[in-house]
């Protein structure tokens, strides 16, 4: 069975996809290409990696898309998602997210078994001169004046604590909104559709340390926490000064002698602000690092050459010279860094460091999803730019990152016994598989 059919019929199987098409409501009269065809073959187009929707249409014409969802044009598939319902994608989304804990695909948190989120915004478009009715604005002073400047930023919700970030929502932000006020949005939307029991604990940023985030998330019955920075300076000297008088709980070094921690858990913290107490778990780490200090060291002009001497030896010369001007400038040492995270008291139960580690996984967001989603899977590529097909596209993306990930880490990798170390070998492995194999374990074509 080739890698491909194996990747439909797990689709098929485990995540039910054909429910999730029959949930897409399409407004488009008499359309001559189904939107299940369109969906199908951006959501494949995303998952083998094709960055643009000219690269899909050009596999659904001649290539290994052909035998699975027909010839669609590039402008098709632009027209058909500005006119599928955004509802009915979240709702697929959310049907997805609801199967995989169903399946007990989330039980094997790190946290004590609660299930932890983390919001954060991310830009995804910026432009000069493309623009939509959803677009955001602002002022940029450039090197002929000032300039309006066009975009778009969404804020996501992923589930830390797995071999890998779980995307479950995401929501674009709206003029004249904040970042906070569009994650609220957000969380409002998967309780509904989710329940309050889907989600246990939200870590977020420092912009989200706010009394309004932390009060909204309480009603809803989820603990809020946030790092805790400068931001809410009141907040943080009240825990400077209990810091000063008492002891750290935990005091450790890593089996490897690479860090030292102490960690600090302040039960009581008034919030002056919120006028509440919350719980503060105050993280000093010293890190043995190799960093670069002083200035590059600059490369040494090499010997004049003797007429008829070959160039290579004087330029390994000179390559061999400036390795050793770099490497005198690596030199290993102590570098200390500082973690200060702020919860509600209604976690109170749970270890010091369990909190520690869920606010380290804060930084899943970017370090992992984020950063793979734009090198790997082309989320900021400027492709076509209507307002719904381009929330769509951004919410198939993620919806095929989550389908691939699943089954990379729990149906491919978790029965061999040589692993596949990265998963983008997997998805080359993937691309490979389809060509050879044409014919589609969904058929979608009539």
């Amino acid at each position: 069975m080739s890698l491909i059919y194996n990747f439909e019929k797990y689709s098929a199987k485990v995540f039910k996809i054909g429910d999730f098409v029959s949930l897409l409501e399409d407004n488009r009269k008499n359309p001559d290409i189904d939107i299940k065809n369109i969906f199908w073959g951006y959501f494949l187009g995303s998952t083998l990696r094709m960055k643009a929707t000219s690269t899909i249409e050009e596999e659904t014409r001649k290539g290994i898309l052909k035998n699975r969802v027909g010839d669609i044009s590039d402008d098709t598939i632009g027209y058909g998602l500005d006119h599928l319902d955004v509802e009915t994608i979240q709702k697929g989304w959310y049907m997805l997210a609801r199967r995989a804990k169903r399946n007990g695909m989330l039980r094997d948190s790190r946290f004590h078994d609660y299930i932890v989120g983390v919001f954060d915004g991310i830009e995804t478009y910026s432009s000069y001169n493309r623009h939509c009715p959803g677009c955001l604005c602002r002022v940029v002073e450039t090197n002929k004046g000032k300039k309006i400047q066009y975009y778009h930023r969404a804020v996501v919700l992923i589930l830390v604590g797995y071999d890998f970030p779980i995307p479950i929502g995401l929501e674009m932000m709206k003029k004249g909104e904040d970042e906070v006020k569009c994650a609220l949005r957000l969380l409002k939307r998967i309780i509904e559709n989710l329940g309050v029991r889907f989600l246990d604990i939200a870590i977020c940023d420092a912009l989200y340390c706010k009394p309004d985030f932390f009060n909204e998330c309480k009603k809803l019955g989820i603990v809020p926490g946030a790092i805790l920075k400068d931001n809410q300076e009141n907040l943080l000297e009240s825990a400077r000064a209990q810091k000063k008088v008492t002891s750290p709980v935990i005091k450790r070094e890593t089996d490897n002698d690479k860090e030292k921690l102490e960690l600090w858990d302040f039960g009581e913290v008034f919030w002056e602000t919120a006028d509440q107490d919350v719980r503060v778990i105050w993280a000093d780490r010293e890190v043995w690092e190799k960093e670069r200090v002083g200035k590059k060291g600059r490369k040494k002009k090499g010997k004049k050459k003797k007429k008829g001497e070959k160039d290579e030896k004087y330029k390994d010369e000179d390559e061999d010279e400036m390795s050793k001007n770099r490497s005198r400038h690596l030199q290993w040492h102590w570098v200390k860094k500082k973690n200060v995270f702020a919860f509600s008291k209604d976690i109170d139960h749970l270890p010091p460091e369990v909190l520690y580690s869920i606010g380290r996984h804060r930084w899943d967001i970017d370090a992992k999803i984020f950063m793979d989603m734009v090198k790997h899977w082309h989320l900021k590529h400027k492709t076509l730019h209507f307002e719904k097909a381009y929330e769509n596209m951004l919410s198939i993306r993620l919806i095929s990152y989550l389908v691939f990930m699943f089954f990379f880490f729990r149906h491919i990798n978790s029965r061999r016994k040589k692993k596949i170390k990265l998963y983008i070998e997997m998805v080359r492995m993937l691309y490979r598989s389809a060509c050879a194999n044409l014919e589609s374990e969904i058929i979608l074509l009539e």
